[in-house]
C-alpha cells in the first residue's frame, strides 16, 4: 500500500499519463493529417473524372452500354479510369448507364444528395458495406440551362487509403505500449535518482533526537529545491536546538533559583519547631520566611510575564506618555534607596517627548533600570538620567557609576537567571530576571534596548521608544 502511495509511484504514474496524451494526441493528429492527405488526393481524382464525364463532349456516349462506355472513358480519360466505378442517372435519380465493374452493385444515390445536385452542388460520400474495401464516391450533377438533367457518380475502392491507415494504426498499437512501457522504468529511474537526497534527508531525520539536536543534514546541491529544503530543515533545527537549550537551561536556573528560599524557608521553620524560642525570635523567623516568599513569588510573577511577553500574548493598553512625568515619577518612588546609599540621583531632559505605550509596563521598564543601578552603584555613587532623540526614537539613558560589566558579559545581561560574576551576584538580591523583562517589555513596544559599559566605570543603559508619526 506503501508503494501506491509514494512520491516516486506518483510521479512517475503522473510522467507516465502525461507522456501516453502527448503520445495520443500526437499519434492523433499524424492519423488525421495522413488521413485527409489521401482522402483528398482520392477526392481531386474523382473530380477530374467526374467533370471529364460530365463534360459536353461525353453527353452523346453518356448513354452507351456498359463495355462500350469503359472503351470510351478510357479512351477519353486514360488507363487511370480502369478502376473506376462510373454511375449515371437520370434527374429522378434512375440509373440508365455505369461502367462494367458495376453490374453486381450500385453506387448508392439517396435524397439529400440527390437534392444538393439540384442545386447545382456537387458531394463526396464514403460507402462502406458495398466491397471488402469502403468505396470513395462523388456526386455531381450535370446542369443545362440552370435546371439539373443528369447526374453522375464516380467511386473509387480505398484499398490504397485503407491498407496505408491500418498498418499505420498497428505501428500506433504497438509502439505506443512499447514506448510507455519504456518510459515506465525511465520514469520510475528518473524519479529514483530525483528523489535519492529525499531519502538520506529522511535517513538523517530519523537519527536526530533530542540528545544530538546538533546533528545536521548533508546539503548535497544548496542551489536546487531538494537542497533549498533541506538547508530549510538545517535551520529549523537550529531554531529547536537554540530553543530546548533555552527551555533545559531554563529549567535548571528555576530549580536552582527556587531551592535557596525554599531550603531557607525549610530550615528556619524547623529551627522554629523543634527549638520554639520566644515570640520575638519567632516574629523574626516569620519575617525571614515572608522575604523568602515574596522572593519566589517575584520570580514566579516575572517569569509569567516573560512567557506571555515571548509569546505574543502580552496585552498592552497604548496611550500617550509624557516620559519626563514618568520618570519623575519613578524617581520619586527610587528615592529613598538611592538615599540609603548617599546616591545622587539625577534626572535631566531635552525637551518633552510624547510616546505611546502601556504606563504600567514603561514604568516597570524605568523602575527595573533605577533599582537595578541603585544596587550595584556603591555608597556615595551617581546616577544620571536623561531624556534625548535621534529620528524617529526618544532616548532614554540610565547611567550608573558602578563596577560596570565585563565585555565578555555584555552579550548575556539581558537573558533570564543571568548574573555577572563577582560585581553582581546572589548576595546582591534581585531574581536575575529583571533586565529580560526590560528588554522583552521595550520590544513589546516596538523599541530595543542597548547596554555600554567598561569595567570600573560604571554601565549605561539605553531604551529607544518609537516616536508617533506626525
Amino acid at each position: 500500500m506503501f508503494f501506491f502511495r509514494s512520491i516516486r509511484f506518483r510521479l512517475t504514474l503522473w510522467y507516465l499519463v502525461t507522456l501516453a496524451l502527448i503520445l495520443l494526441l500526437f499519434s492523433t493528429f499524424i492519423y488525421l493529417t495522413i488521413s485527409n492527405r489521401l482522402y483528398a488526393e482520392v477526392d481531386r481524382g474523382l473530380l477530374a473524372i467526374a467533370e471529364a464525364v460530365a463534360s459536353p463532349t461525353l453527353e452523346p456516349f453518356r448513354k452507351s452500354a456498359p463495355s462500350v462506355l469503359d472503351q470510351i472513358l478510357e479512351d477519353f480519360i486514360g488507363p487511370n479510369v480502369a478502376d473506376k466505378f462510373v454511375q449515371i442517372s437520370d434527374a429522378e435519380g434512375k440509373v440508365f448507364s455505369s461502367s462494367t465493374n458495376l453490374q453486381s452493385i450500385s453506387l448508392p444515390l439517396d435524397k439529400a444528395s440527390l437534392m444538393l445536385a439540384g442545386i447545382g452542388k456537387s458531394t463526396y460520400h464514403t460507402h462502406s458495406n458495398l466491397l471488402h474495401y469502403p468505396i470513395r464516391t462523388i456526386t455531381m450533377p450535370v446542369m443545362e440551362k440552370g435546371h439539373m438533367v443528369q447526374v453522375v457518380q464516380v467511386g473509387t475502392l480505398l484499398d490504397y487509403a485503407s491498407d496505408i491507415l491500418e498498418k499505420l494504426l498497428v505501428i500506433f498499437a504497438v509502439s505506443i505500449p512499447l514506448a510507455l512501457m519504456l518510459l515506465w522504468y525511465a520514469g520510475w529511474f528518473l524519479a529514483g535518482r530525483a528523489l535519492k537526497p529525499v531519502e538520506l534527508i529522511t535517513t538523517s531525520a530519523q537519527k536526530i533526537s533530542a540528545e544530538n539536536l546538533s546533528h545536521r543534514l548533508e546539503v548535497l546541491n544548496p542551489n536546487d529545491e531538494i537542497g533549498r529544503l533541506a538547508k530549510t530543515f538545517n535551520m529549523t533545527l537550529d531554531r529547536l536546538e537554540n530553543a530546548f537549550n533555552r527551555t533545559r537551561q531554563f529549567s535548571m536556573d528555576v530549580s536552582h533559583e527556587l531551592r535557596t528560599p525554599l531550603t531557607i524557608l525549610r530550615g528556619e521553620t524547623e529551627v522554629g519547631i523543634r527549638w520554639g524560642g520566644d515570640a520575638e525570635e519567632l516574629k523574626k523567623i516569620l519575617k525571614s520566611n515572608m522575604e523568602e516568599i515574596n522572593r519566589m513569588s517575584d520570580i514566579i510573577g516575572d517569569l509569567l510575564e516573560l512567557s506571555r511577553t515571548e509569546e505574543g500574548k502580552l496585552v498592552l493598553n497604548p496611550v500617550p506618555v509624557e516620559l519626563y512625568e514618568l520618570l519623575q515619577d519613578i524617581c520619586t518612588k527610587a528615592a529613598p534607596g538611592a538615599k540609603e546609599k548617599r546616591i545622587v540621583l539625577n534626572l535631566s531632559n531635552a525637551g518633552s517627548f510624547m510616546v505611546s505605550g502601556d504606563p504600567a509596563r514603561l514604568r516597570q521598564i524605568f523602575l527595573n533600570l533605577v533599582e537595578n543601578a541603585i544596587k550595584y552603584t556603591p555608597c556615595d555613587g551617581r546616577i544620571s538620567i536623561a531624556i534625548d532623540s535621534e529620528p524617529g526614537w526618544a532616548k532614554i539613558s540610565v547611567t550608573d557609576t558602578g563596577p560596570g560589566i565585563p565585555q565578555a558579559d555584555i552579550p548575556h545581561v539581558f537573558e533570564q537567571f543571568y548574573r555577572v560574576d563577582k560585581a553582581r551576584n546572589r548576595n546582591d538580591g534581585g531574581s536575575g530576571l529583571g533586565l529580560s523583562l526590560v528588554r522583552a517589555l521595550s520590544e513589546a513596544h516596538g523599541g530595543r534596548v542597548e547596554l555600554f559599559s567598561l569595567p570600573g566605570n560604571g554601565c549605561t543603559f539605553t531604551v529607544f521608544l518609537p516616536l508617533p508619526q506626525l
